[in-house]
Order: C-alpha cells, then sequence, then structure tokens
C-alpha cells in the first residue's frame, strides 16, 4: 500500500494524499528501467481507500470503467479524489499529480 499523507472528507467523498514508495512489489517487472503503478492495483487501492473512508460496499467485480492520462512512478505524491454517486450505485475515482490527471475510473456500490 501507499503511505498515506492526508486525507479530507468532503459531503460526497474524500481526497486522499499518497506517497509511492519506490520499493512496491508492484513496481517489479512492471516494467523493466520504466517503472509505472499497473492499472489494477490502482483500482484495488481505490477499492481499499473508499471502504476506509466512505464506508461503502463495493461490489465483487468492480470496474466499470478506468481512463489512463499519466503514469504513476515510484516516489510519486499524488492524490486520490473518492466520490460516491448514490444515483450511479458507484464511486469515482481519481489520480492526480498535483494539477495533472493520472487515471480515472468508476467501480460499482452495493445497493
Amino acid at each position: 500500500m501507499p503511505r498515506i499523507l492526508a486525507v479530507r472528507h468532503s459531503s460526497d467523498g474524500a481526497a486522499v494524499d499518497l506517497a509511492i514508495p519506490q520499493d512496491l512489489v508492484w513496481f517489479s517487472g512492471h516494467f523493466p528501467g520504466v517503472p509505472i503503478l499497473p492499472g489494477v492495483v490502482q483500482v484495488a487501492w481505490a477499492i481499499a481507500m473508499a471502504r476506509a473512508h466512505l464506508s461503502v460496499d463495493l461490489v465483487g467485480s468492480p470496474v466499470m470503467r478506468m481512463k489512463f492520462q499519466t503514469v504513476i512512478q515510484p516516489d510519486d505524491r499524488v492524490t486520490l479524489t473518492l466520490r460516491h454517486v448514490p444515483a450511479k450505485r458507484a464511486i469515482d475515482f481519481e489520480y492526480r499529480k498535483g494539477e495533472r490527471p493520472c487515471s480515472s475510473g468508476r467501480v460499482g456500490v452495493k445497493g
């Protein structure tokens, strides 16, 4: 898991500031010489953070959509923004490095 630097709650979600350690197992082999954080890990972290900070119950096969724009690499600091969208029975998430979007997506919520 990344190191959590700060958590800010809002009326419909939370923003979690993360430090990405360079020794994460997820960088091993993905890709040699140019390590990037796999999308599946980004989704898993979004699900874990939504459960922890929004207290939502996510469905078993959760990815409804995902878009990549900028890679996340070792030693990056990113903000994961989570927003609960009850009408869509979903959590929207976005990773950003400052003003630059890295990735975004939606995962399903039960109920």
